[in-house]
């Protein structure tokens, strides 16, 4: 993983408008890239409505080999990933 880079992320606010509805715990203002999907609430039942919602949203499937612990960790994790799977980017 790219913790640095990770780290400098900017998340988009649409992104995090989506994250929230999947995060009991999220800060209704503030939402970074380091932060930890788990602290935040998501469960494993989550992740799984939180992909659904994610592709249908953004228009992409991930593919298994994504679908992983690294992936889902924090907010910057899984942007990075799922930015990295539109066309055109949106970073």
């Amino acid at each position: 993983m790219r913790w640095g880079y990770i780290a400098m992320l900017e998340i988009p606010d649409g992104f995090k408008s989506l994250l929230r509805a999947h995060l009991p715990y999220a800060d209704a203002e503030r939402l970074t890239s380091q932060d930890e999907l788990g602290a935040l609430g998501l469960d494993s039942m989550g992740v799984v409505r939180l992909l659904v919602d994610v592709e249908n949203t953004y228009g992409v499937e991930l593919p298994d080999e994504l679908l992983n612990e690294s992936t889902f960790s924090t907010v910057g994790s899984l942007w990075d990933t799922l930015s990295s799977r539109l066309w055109p980017p949106l970073r």
